[in-house]
């Protein structure tokens, strides 16, 4: 099974990725919440797009339905909380259709780890109802969401050569990359 192995396999990313973005840190502000928020919607613009022609094909996945609602809900929630998007970053070309399936792991993982975040934002930040649209952004079919999309990635390496499973791989791992390096804001020492 696929998913088991880019748990295993991108673990040690994954964990870097959040500690960068560190939303569960209990001193989060509001600007560095913003800031956040900058960060991952120049990320996501260009990502969601390229994903969107790289994996059009598979109409199993609705692509175009799930990446519609995270870039307007990240634009939302900086307009919620007073802030502007900034500009797109520059990302990789995601051209590579295994590539593509191991970023979407990590932007359904994302969601489907939202809800968490969610909860967590609304208490630390106290705005239970303003600028955490991107982090529900599924609302009540995350769980659902996440399945079919499992389900559609296992299908799809099981019916590959073992190559097109390390691409997953190698796709999720470039993409937490990613995440670290441009999602995440620059942090100001003391």
């Amino acid at each position: 099974m696929i998913l088991p192995q880019l748990k295993a396999e991108t673990r040690a990313l994954h964990a870097r990725a959040e500690a960068a973005l560190d939303l569960l840190d209990p001193h989060l502000t509001p600007e560095r919440y913003v800031d956040v928020l900058r960060g991952l919607h120049a990320l996501y613009t260009p990502l969601c797009a390229q994903l969107g022609r790289t994996l059009a094909a598979h109409t199993a996945l609705d692509w175009p339905a799930r990446a519609a609602v995270k870039v307007p809900a990240l634009s939302a929630d900086l307009r919620d909380l007073g802030a502007v998007p900034g500009p797109p970053r520059t990302v990789p070309a995601m051209t590579d259709e295994a590539h593509a399936w191991g970023a979407l792991y990590v932007l359904e993982g994302a969601t489907l780890g939202g809800q968490l975040l969610r909860r967590h934002l609304a208490e630390r930040l106290g705005t239970p109802e303003r600028g955490l649209r991107f982090f529900g952004s599924y609302g009540e079919h995350v769980g659902a969401r996440w399945k079919a999309f499992g389900a559609a990635l296992t299908a799809r390496t099981e019916a590959s050569p073992a190559a097109f499973r390390d691409g997953v791989v190698a796709g999720a791992s470039a993409t937490f990359l990613l995440f670290e390096t441009l999602a995440a804001p620059a942090r100001v020492s003391a």
